[in-house]
């Protein structure tokens, strides 16, 4: 329930909010706390929104996904899981029930970007809800990943795709630093990264964002691959 795409390579992360005033960890439901089906019930309801706003290009389109989806939201609500997981989620569903009850996203707004990537994570989902890959964080720690995070951060952060644009020119030094890395990786993710940087390389060198236009596939597959689930 986080993900808003705005450009083809980057997101805007939405409803990641904490402690929003009156939000609450109690739960309604009648499944046992800590149970399996208690974690059913609230990752179905969170994978449910993320499908539906998988492919959300705006943020009226989202806020409509989150007015049909309000039993999602209720799952989600009454099942929350123990423990900090459990407040960001209780504030990421409060911030989703304020915008639909002032009718507007503002509420969604200037949020913690951790939030929705450690609930997906809990759930063992991405951001548009399919499974997460069997490599997801298996180079966590690898020199390739530890030189890909600043650019990823610098990426995520951008809101269009003129500012991925900006960032990648800002971070040539380490993207050009990818270009050397991409050999040792396993056959599973060398493909996407390869590609991911070849297209980066090339939008620093025209100073465009054309070749950028397919390449939100092979960085959210090298965010996964890296550990990062937003």
């Amino acid at each position: 329930m986080h993900k808003l795409a705005v450009s083809s390579l980057t997101v805007v992360l939405l409803g990641l909010t904490v402690g929003i005033a009156g939000c609450s960890s109690s739960s309604n439901s009648s499944n046992p706390p800590g149970s399996q089906a208690q974690k059913s019930a609230f990752c179905g309801g969170n994978i449910t929104i993320d499908k539906a706003s998988a492919n959300t290009t705006s943020e009226s389109g989202f806020l409509a996904i989150l007015k049909a989806n309000q039993a999602a939201l209720t799952a989600m609500k009454d099942n929350l899981p123990s423990g900090s997981l459990g407040t960001e989620a209780s504030g990421l569903v409060n911030a989703a029930e304020q915008a639909i009850s002032q009718n507007s996203t503002n509420p969604l707004n200037n949020a913690p970007s951790t939030a929705g990537a450690d609930i997906d994570t809990y759930c063992g989902v991405d951001g548009s809800g399919s499974p997460l890959p069997s490599y997801f964080a298996s180079g966590k720690n690898s020199t390739f990943c530890t030189t890909f995070a600043p650019i990823y951060s610098d990426v995520s952060n951008a809101s269009d795709v003129n500012g991925v644009l900006q960032a990648l020119t800002a971070d040539k030094a380490q993207v050009d630093q990818l270009s050397t890395l991409v050999s040792g990786l396993p056959s599973s993710i060398q493909s996407d990264a390869s590609n991911m940087v070849s297209q980066a390389q090339t939008a620093i060198s025209s100073n465009s964002t054309s070749s950028l236009q397919t390449g939100q596939g092979y960085f959210m597959d090298v965010s996964l691959y890296c550990g990062q689930n937003s």
